[in-house]
């Protein structure tokens, strides 16, 4: 496997916090569909249960289908709109599906709401980066390295490398 995506699906599953992180983690005793079809049935007949939504599209985007994911998320991105864990994610989501520019601006709404969290400002450089937006991308870095006691060892590694 290319480095390229080995650093892809390490961000990916740090960014995704808390996560199974892996399709193999989801319990042997219990299918993908027995797992997801309650959250279905739970968003299908209220999108404003947002906690049900995260829950369902993180499961969907587990198994790397992030389609399927934004799918979801889009569907309670209305009641969503002061979560902060929802934007980021929405944000990594996007950046899966080559969608940068959409991803820029989900890390953004999650900085809004949660300046704080290194997380997202990690997200937001790599958006911008693929992006083509180089600048931007280490200013974004560097914010996120000002915000270190926030990130897990692997993005801290990561912004560190990104931001100089």
């Amino acid at each position: 496997m290319p480095r390229r995506h080995l650093v892809i699906m390490l961000v990916a599953s740090t960014l995704l916090t808390p996560s199974l992180l892996h399709a193999e983690a989801v319990s042997s005793t219990a299918s993908f569909a027995d797992m997801t079809a309650p959250l279905e049935i739970v968003v299908d007949r209220d999108i404003t249960r947002v906690a049900a939504a995260k829950r369902l599209a993180r499961l969907h985007a587990e198994t790397g289908n992030w389609a399927e994911a934004l799918r979801v998320l889009e569907r309670s991105a209305p009641h969503a709109r002061k979560d902060a864990e929802y934007q980021g994610f929405a944000g990594t989501v996007l950046r899966q599906l080559k969608r940068s520019t959409e991803a820029a601006e989900a890390y953004r709404r999650a900085i809004a709401l949660k300046p704080d969290d290194g997380r997202w400002w990690v997200g937001l450089g790599l958006a911008l980066e693929d992006a083509g937006k180089r600048k931007e991308a280490t200013q974004a870095f560097t914010a996120a390295r000002e915000r270190e006691q926030t990130l897990p060892p692997a993005l801290r590694k990561l912004a560190e490398k990104r931001g100089r």
